[in-house]
């Protein structure tokens, strides 16, 4: 497949929006492989003084041959039979003309750094005329394919197989059989590289990434018991006296948490605050609280249309109970994550220290087991 058909089919994904065109990089002079190796140039810095460059003939390969690539020594006979390494390859003719005379005795070549190069890209497409530099390092008996003067991108993730981008263009410029890139939509997308098709579909999931799970943590401590029970009396008081529901706030600052009351108009089934809290530098609102006095606990949809900071919303029901209902989320791109109210409130049945209880036996946990 040809760099320009690659990039037409990789960004016929992006739907109805104009693709931004990729300069073509394989342009200007290139040398073929009979003049010129693809190995490393001579204004690059020698690591090593047994490092062999430029000249074919000075590529002395045998059957013993490796090439370290990947973090795997493969063997030179995965890509040439012995008879090729041992032999070389036939040198093709300069020109037409040269054919019949040439053709009553084949010159055969020694294998140069670009043939390797030219099979191997079979099975690591990445291994590009335009990106590969070839070397052959004689003491070891290795050659070693370096990806040179690659395209950088932003928060590429590259193995030999896979890719993981963030742009399309990265993608194009380094492109694996299989890679991931993410949508506009929110999703990754899986585009698969193979002979005859090339694939775009969202990803069950995506290599080489940490797996992550949804979830809060307080950057501050946990608001401590008490300050959710001084909202509960406040919110038993107008659930009892008005049967209304109540609007409380919690900050942090460097005195600690802080419950707010403020103005505000109360009903039955609403509760509207009519002034904002006058800032106060270094503190910072963790939480807003409502309660629905002898009601369920449950997020309204009122709610919804009110409650679409990234901050923590709680709702108080049955506040007349001896043990209330309580539920808390908080919000992120227009949606809503539910919350487990022990990761944000200090709870008082929790106990400090470990509890032992010799005279209780566990029946059926084993014999004599003590608590």
């Amino acid at each position: 497949m040809t760099d320009k058909l690659y990039q037409e089919t990789l960004f016929s994904f992006l739907g109805e929006e104009e693709p931004e065109a990729i300069q073509d990089t394989g342009k200007g002079k290139r040398t073929t492989a009979a003049t010129k190796s693809r190995v490393a140039s001579k204004d690059q810095k020698k690591t090593a003084a047994s490092v062999t460059k430029s000249e074919p003939e000075t590529w002395e390969l045998n059957t013993e041959t490796i090439i370290r690539y990947g973090g795997e020594n493969i063997p030179l006979t995965d890509y040439f039979t012995p008879e090729e390494i041992i032999n070389g390859l036939p040198e093709s003719s300069s020109t037409d003309e040269q054919s019949t005379e040439d053709n009553a005795a084949l010159k055969m070549r020694n294998i140069t750094g670009e043939d390797v190069r030219k099979r191997m890209e079979n099975d690591f497409g990445e291994l590009t005329e335009e990106l590969t530099t070839m070397t052959f390092i004689k003491e070891k008996n290795m050659i070693i394919p370096v990806l040179t003067a690659r395209k950088k991108g932003s928060g590429m993730i590259l193995d030999r197989r896979h890719g993981v981008y963030l742009k399309l263009e990265d993608a194009v410029a380094n492109r694996r059989s299989n890679m991931y890139l993410p949508g506009a939509d929110g999703h990754m997308y899986h585009i698969r590289e193979t002979e005859a098709l090339t694939i775009c579909k969202k990803a069950r999931k995506v290599p080489n990434v940490p797996a992550l799970v949804e979830g809060v943590r307080l950057k501050f401590p946990r608001i401590p018991w008490g300050i959710l029970t001084q909202f509960l009396v406040v919110a038993r008081h107008f659930a009892r006296t008005y049967g209304a529901e109540v609007h409380g706030e919690i900050y942090w600052g460097e005195e600690g948490y802080q419950l707010v009351i403020p103005a505000q108009i109360v009903s039955r089934d609403m509760c509207e605050p009519t002034e904002q809290v006058a800032y106060v530098e270094n503190v910072v609102k963790v939480m807003e609280i409502h309660s629905h006095h002898t009601m369920e606990a449950y997020f309204s949809s009122q709610d919804d249309r009110s409650e679409q900071a990234p901050i923590l919303y709680a709702v108080v029901g049955r506040v007349l109970d001896f043990f209330p209902q309580i539920l808390v989320r908080t919000c992120l791109d227009g949606e809503y994550l539910i919350i487990n109210p022990h990761i944000v409130f200090e709870s008082p049945l929790e106990s400090p220290t470990t509890l032992e209880f010799p005279q209780v036996t566990v029946k059926g946990a084993g014999d004599d087991v003590t608590v």
